[in-house]
């Protein structure tokens, strides 16, 4: 009997291990997706003409709502209320 709880405990284990490897390998394939769309956008943006290039960017920057994100971008500070800021620009498109 006591061999028999030890394959079930190294079988749960494995499972565990399995599915710890499943989330690692979302998280990897979730991270090269927005890299690759990352690398897309950015070069979109290279072709579009001025005033669509900064309206688009607008947009994007309004996406940005992590202080951390915008400090590493180089972003303004959002003031606390930014629900009406994207209406605007959304208006303007």
């Amino acid at each position: 009997m006591a061999n028999l709880d030890v394959k079930i405990e190294q079988t749960r284990q494995r499972l565990r291990d399995l599915q710890t490897q499943a989330r690692q390998l979302k998280r990897k394939d979730d991270t090269r997706r927005k890299v690759l769309y990352g690398i897309a956008s950015l070069a979109l943006l290279e072709d579009l003409p001025e005033e669509k290039r900064q309206n688009t960017l607008a947009r994007l920057h309004a996406k940005l709502t992590k202080k951390a994100d915008r400090d590493f971008l180089g972003l303004p500070s959002l003031p606390e209320d930014t629900g009406n800021q994207e209406e605007e620009l959304d208006q303007t498109m």
